[in-house]
């Protein structure tokens, strides 16, 4: 009779973030990780058909995770610019903690499930996530109005400009101007 595994999923992911954190993304495999949860190597595969699906769940969860704080820290009133640096700060976060930590030293092996074609679709999948979030600065969620193709643009390049910047651990007050600017041509395409 097979035993009552409970968590085992989250056990896979919580194992897996700190493994890579203490050898990095080359000395992890399904049989380490699987021995570290205390299950059988099956089980994980059970689960997950390979360490990049893993990593890919956590990477998820956890740009997911950095969405929710700026959600959260964005709500209260504020310059829009201020609000772009929380969204940045986040970035930066993100890239440095976890994006750059896993894999600027160790990157990701090139299979199926992680081609180069299905990555930079992911990414602009997430791009997309923060253009909403810039575009959520100059007109609220709850005006439902229409965003302008100029607007939409506008957004795109901060979002671009965000990303990139956050990704070289550039300072945001040398980004501030030309986001300002930026910001202010989004609200002038806005009305």
């Amino acid at each position: 009779m097979p035993k009552n595994l409970t968590n085992v999923k989250e056990d896979i992911l919580a194992v897996t973030r700190q493994m890579i954190k203490e050898t990095g993304y080359s000395e992890l495999n399904i049989r380490n990780i699987a021995a570290r949860c205390g299950v059988a190597t099956g089980t994980v595969y059970n689960y997950y058909s390979s360490k990049n699906q893993i990593i890919a769940e956590i990477l998820l969860n956890e740009w997911n995770l950095m969405l929710r704080r700026v959600d959260q820290s964005t709500r209260h009133s504020a310059p829009r610019i201020d609000k772009l640096k929380i969204i940045y700060d986040e970035l930066n976060n993100f890239m440095i903690n976890v994006h750059g930590k896993w894999f600027q030293t160790h990157p990701v092996e090139n299979t199926e499930e992680m081609n180069v074609s299905k990555l930079n679709e992911k990414r602009k999948l997430l791009r997309n996530q923060i253009s909403e979030k810039v575009l959520a600065l100059v007109q609220p969620a709850a005006e439902k109005k229409q965003h302008s193709r100029e607007a939409v643009d506008i957004s795109d390049i901060i979002a671009h400009v965000l990303i990139s910047y956050s990704n070289e651990e550039a300072e945001f007050s040398r980004l501030k101007p030309a986001l300002a600017a930026l910001l202010e041509q989004l609200a002038d395409a806005s009305i």
